[in-house]
């Protein structure tokens, strides 16, 4: 109540309390989260394990039952962190802890820390999923695959594990690095979740959807949209306008269909 008056607009406004067409910009900001779950491969991998087309509809089901309570209950629990401590207190506070810290003030210990630990769990399981998919893709992909190397299992395992530290080494040095910027984690996850949307989200709906795409244009769709999203991220005049998410999946969109056609007339003629 009172708490949310004194936060302003900015806070306590579904649109950051703009008008117009900058209103606009912040709803499609937020919605164009969605786009980034096309790219994701330890999620992409769900979608291929579907042994029947039916189980697609049971799967769509289940996932909108997860998301409303989801989405909804992370939405609420800044509405009641900003309510309960109050604007100020975020001033010097975290404010990407205020899970955890209404937990430990509103519950019992015990219950606190099966909350926290539950989130935590979440985290790690999307962790280890990205670890898992990246590592395939270089043992399996790369190294079997495109370079043609055959493999022992005994090989294959080691190499694996061996990736697999190299790569959380790699990912915990890019947080540490994160944390001295003075980055947050939604930024840095907003971050990674628009290059990795828009480099293959486009592709894969365009691949399955529209019979025109070419070689070229799925090659330039990845390369469109990763470097959108680098130098749409890094240009304060560009983030100032639309967020990175939505911009960058709308290059790659336009860029597989304009040189996937480019090269079917450059084919046919």
């Amino acid at each position: 109540g009172e708490s949310l008056l004194q936060a302003g607009d900015t806070n306590a406004s579904f649109t950051m309390g703009k008008q117009g067409f900058a209103a606009l910009t912040v709803v499609l900001g937020g919605l164009s989260w969605g786009f980034g779950y096309l790219g994701q491969p330890h999620l992409l991998i769900r979608y291929m394990a579907i042994r029947d087309p039916d189980d697609v509809k049971r799967a769509r089901t289940i996932a909108i039952l997860w998301a409303i309570p989801g989405i909804t209950g992370a939405f609420l629990i800044g509405l009641v962190a900003l309510n309960y401590f109050g604007p100020d207190y975020f001033k010097t506070v975290d404010v990407e802890q205020a899970m955890p810290l209404l937990a430990t003030k509103l519950l019992p210990p015990f219950i606190a820390g099966l909350f926290i630990s539950g989130a935590v769990a979440a985290m790690m399981s999307t962790a280890d999923s990205q670890l898992l998919v990246s590592t395939s893709a270089i043992t399996e992909d790369f190294i079997h695959q495109f370079l043609g190397k055959e493999l022992s299992n005994k090989l294959l395992v080691r190499l694996s594990r061996i990736t697999i530290v190299i790569l959380g080494l790699f990912a915990f040095g890019l947080a540490i690095m994160s944390q001295i910027q003075g980055r947050n984690i939604f930024g840095v996850v907003s971050y990674a979740w628009s290059g990795l949307g828009s480099a293959f989200g486009p592709v894969l709906v365009l691949t399955l959807w529209w019979k025109k795409i070419t070689r070229q244009g799925v090659i330039a769709g990845l390369l469109s949209g990763f470097l959108s999203t680098v130098i749409w991220a890094n240009v304060s005049a560009l983030q100032a306008i639309i967020t990175e998410r939505l911009a960058s999946f709308v290059i790659a969109f336009i860029a597989v269909i304009v040189v996937s056609l480019f090269y079917k007339r450059t084919n046919h003629a």
